[in-house]
């Protein structure tokens, strides 16, 4: 064999070995870099002109701010329907025995002032008018009935006021749920609301009137209600 022919058989050789094992591997991290480049950044800040002058953007404890002010920011935000997570709080056992027990005290109460009142009747109801113990038996009677008119003031200023507690602490778990998710979810600000489709619950202007202003959006994607997630936090069926 030719000296030139050795020569060019041993290019060869090295050639199809060098593309065989000697071939450097693939540079992941390049790949990497090469994959990511089509993301912007990373950047400290980007400059948006306008007519009325420059915005800045920047990255702001994770939110993106336009601004030096707290409320210069881009905030997640979300809604649940508040009106459904109370009722269905407020219909649970612990509320609803509470509720029963004071109604029980309340029916025992009542039933303590007609006994007083039929043993007043059966003592002068069959006197003629004209016996002078007949006055006294009024006056008995009207005495009993102003006491059982107080009584029923201070029984539904009671009963108010344990509702009004009931719906404190329902609101404070809530909201406390509300936290638990949002902490979760990574979102900012959850707002209250009833969808627009929800059928009114009233029949007088009154009530209709704070069904509308009830309705915070107008419009809105579902995607911001969270009232499902909350429900599963406080242990409620979402029926």
């Amino acid at each position: 064999m030719k000296k030139i022919e050795r020569i060019a058989l041993c290019l060869t050789i090295l050639t199809v070995a060098w593309l065989l094992i000697g071939r450097p591997s693939p540079d992941t991290t390049a790949n990497a870099r090469a994959v990511n480049m089509a993301d912007l950044g990373p950047a400290q800040n980007i400059l948006l002109e306008g007519k009325d002058g420059v915005l800045t953007l920047r990255n702001e404890a994770n939110h993106l701010a336009w601004g030096d002010q707290p409320t210069s920011r881009v905030w997640s935000c979300a809604a649940v329907h508040l009106d459904k997570v109370l009722k269905k709080l407020l219909a649970s056992t612990r509320f609803t025995d509470e509720r029963s027990q004071f109604e029980e005290a309340a029916k025992k109460q009542s039933g303590d002032f007609e006994r007083q009142m039929e043993a007043i009747k059966a003592k002068y109801g069959e006197m003629a008018k004209d016996n002078p113990d007949l006055a006294k038996g009024k006056e008995e009677m009207q005495a009993l009935y102003g006491q059982y008119q107080k009584w029923n003031e201070g029984i539904s200023a009671s009963q108010s006021k344990l509702m009004a507690g009931q719906v404190e602490s329902a609101y404070r778990e809530l909201v406390t749920a509300v936290d638990v998710v949002a902490d979760r979810q990574k979102i900012d600000v959850v707002y209250r609301f009833i969808p627009a489709a929800a059928p009114f619950e009233s029949a007088q202007l009154g009530d209709a009137m704070v069904q509308v202003q009830a309705r915070t959006f107008l419009r809105a994607p579902e995607s911001l209600d969270i009232t499902a997630d909350v429900m599963k936090e406080l242990g409620l069926k979402d029926q």
